[in-house]
């Protein structure tokens, strides 16, 4: 059996707590025209399932009252992340990947991040070495089959030809895809949800890197028992 390990990036690798969070706020003001508490925004997101911060921006500004279409969201948006991609940070270490590579089992990304905003984070952070396959936002030719849907954890996971796989995430939307691609797909992924900020019924939850290390290494020998 071919196993591996899969990651989403934002919120999981990259603290994007004062970067992309704060540039939905930051958009969603310049249309609604008032300030937004920055909690509330993280609540729309989260509690809701959104993925992509576009349509999560989308429906900051609907629920306090405001309209704006998605191309004009996309460049404001895209105006204020510039601003504020420098303040993010790592949440897993370059030694926890070290040691991850040191199982001799390949490394995925499957991200919705547009693919420079990705490329950007990673040079900066020097990331790639890590990561045998990186599917991020642009490569998927169909808007409708990236991530969340489970389409894309499954190509993933043909490019890396893998029979199993564990899924780090830590939103509801990653926790829902992993839950669609158990009911649509035959192969085996098993989904750990990093953080707090939202907690799916019945996820294994780890919060820190030493656990999550640990759950890792614990879920791939579980599978050379079955």
């Amino acid at each position: 059996m071919r196993k591996g390990l899969i990651f989403d990036v934002d919120g999981v690798i990259i603290d994007v707590s004062h970067s992309y969070h704060y540039a939905i706020k930051n958009t969603a003001e310049r249309f609604l025209g008032r300030g937004l508490d920055i909690d509330l925004v993280r609540e729309i997101k989260f509690k809701k399932g959104i993925n992509n911060d576009y349509l999560a921006t989308l429906e900051v500004i609907k629920t306090f009252g405001g309209s704006a279409g998605l191309e004009e969201v996309v460049e404001v948006f895209n105006q204020e992340y510039e601003k504020l991609k420098e303040t993010e940070r790592l949440i897993l270490s370059r030694d926890f990947f070290k040691k991850l590579r040191d199982l001799k089992v390949p490394l995925g990304v499957l991200t919705g991040r547009p693919r420079q905003d990705l490329k950007d984070a990673f040079d900066r952070f020097e990331l790639w070495e890590f990561f045998d396959v990186v599917v991020d936002d642009d490569t998927i030719e169909q808007p409708s089959l990236r991530k969340p849907n489970p389409y894309a954890l499954n190509f993933c996971m043909e490019r890396m030809n893998l029979d199993y796989a564990v899924y780090v995430g830590d939103s509801l939307a990653d926790y829902q895809m992993v839950e669609g691609f158990k009911r649509q797909y035959a192969k085996r992924v098993d989904y750990i949800h990093f953080g707090d900020r939202v907690l799916p019924p019945s996820a294994k939850v780890v919060r820190s890197e030493e656990e999550l290390f640990q759950a890792l290494k614990e879920a791939l020998q579980n599978q050379e028992a079955v």
